[in-house]
């Protein structure tokens, strides 16, 4: 097995060096990085089993790269590395993305447990057999059925996102017989973004995902048909609870609305699935979403969205396409008509050696 540690203190990837039992767990390459550019770099040429990686970077932080990861390299398996100073809000933002984190200064005993877990998460989960990639077009596939149903789940549409489960299991039985570990790893994907959602959309961040869904061990032998039941069940049972209690809400709250967009804005939302997501007419949502805050609501998204592109292209190393792509903009054209809309300027024009 294969392991990357990324963090920008030597003293740390050093003690995780000298303090992990590399050999009792079977770990023959260990590889370092001192930032998440590298460490991408480094992940694309060795597909390790397990990164290792501090929030606190610079350039790309640990936040950007566990979601690059989480969408690239579903397989891998995700350990934190975390300061007490900053412990609080790390693990609010990496809740549903990591498999464990540990504080610093690194305890011998949490460490090895925390590879414990993910070497033993591995090896059941690829049969004792090495995982291998899907194939492009089935991957093609399961992007698209991805982005549909977080999308239908965004807007509450219950109805669709369990036809759009039926559909993805009728796909995937049609490939029979999958890869080693592929079973697992989807599975461990979608219950990922379940998770990431139900965080962002709950407004009290207490919103319960099923008993259930936690405790199904996918092995490759575990029929198809199960596992994808049992997450057409945890998304709908997730969604009734959201709708069961906007609809039971005394009064519309803007300001939640606004914490929404604050955590979500890098999503695909749209004024029409806000509307739908918290029981409220657009024209209702509008209108108080202007009076309160001095904007329309899409303005708003999108001002939230150039903003932190233009915090992420201080970065030299960061891309305008990269940018672009990090605050929810696939198409860079529009994503330069925005930034100049809003800035006065192209996205170019903000970088540091631009400016005098």
């Amino acid at each position: 097995m294969k392991v990357v540690i990324i963090d920008d203190e030597y003293w740390t990837r050093d003690s995780i060096r000298r303090l992990a039992e590399w050999g009792r767990l079977g770990i023959d390459q260990i590889e370092e990085a001192e930032d998440g550019l590298s460490g991408l770099s480094i992940i694309g040429d060795i597909h390790p089993d397990i990164v290792i990686t501090d929030m606190k970077m610079r350039g790309m932080d640990g936040t950007q790269l566990l979601q690059k990861l989480s969408e690239d390299y579903p397989f891998i398996r995700k350990i934190v590395i975390s300061g007490y100073d900053d412990f609080s809000y790390t693990k609010q933002a990496i809740l549903s993305k990591v498999d464990e984190y540990i504080l610093k200064p690194i305890n011998p005993k949490e460490l090895n447990r925390a590879l414990d877990k993910a070497v033993r998460e591995l090896r059941i989960a690829r049969g004792l057999h090495t995982v291998q990639p899907l194939d492009k077009e089935v991957l093609k596939i399961m992007t698209g059925y991805k982005q549909a149903i977080i999308r239908n789940f965004q807007e509450l549409q219950i109805g669709e996102v369990r036809s759009k489960f039926r559909e993805l299991g009728i796909i995937l039985r049609a490939q029979e017989p999958v890869k080693p570990g592929v079973n697992n790893s989807l599975y461990k994907l979608f219950m990922l973004l379940l998770e990431e959602h139900a965080f962002q959309m709950s407004d009290d961040s207490s919103c319960v995902i099923p008993a259930q869904a936690g405790e199904l061990l996918v092995t490759d032998d575990t029929p198809i048909e199960q596992w994808i039941d049992v997450l057409s069940e945890s998304y709908i049972s997730v969604m009734e609870e959201l709708i069961h209690r906007r609809k039971n809400k005394s009064r519309f709250d803007i300001e939640e609305i606004r914490e929404y967009i604050d955590r979500s804005f890098t999503e695909p939302i749209t004024l029409e699935s806000i509307s739908t997501q918290f029981f409220v007419s657009k024209e209702h949502l509008s209108r108080t979403f202007k009076q309160k805050f001095g904007s329309t609501v899409m303005d708003y998204i999108i001002t939230q969205r150039i903003e932190k592109a233009k915090k992420l292209l201080q970065d030299p190393l960061i891309s305008i396409k990269y940018a672009a792509e990090m605050v929810g903009y696939s198409d860079l054209t529009y994503f330069h008509r925005m930034f100049k809309k809003i800035t006065g300027m192209t996205p170019g024009q903000t970088r540091p050696d631009n400016q005098n």
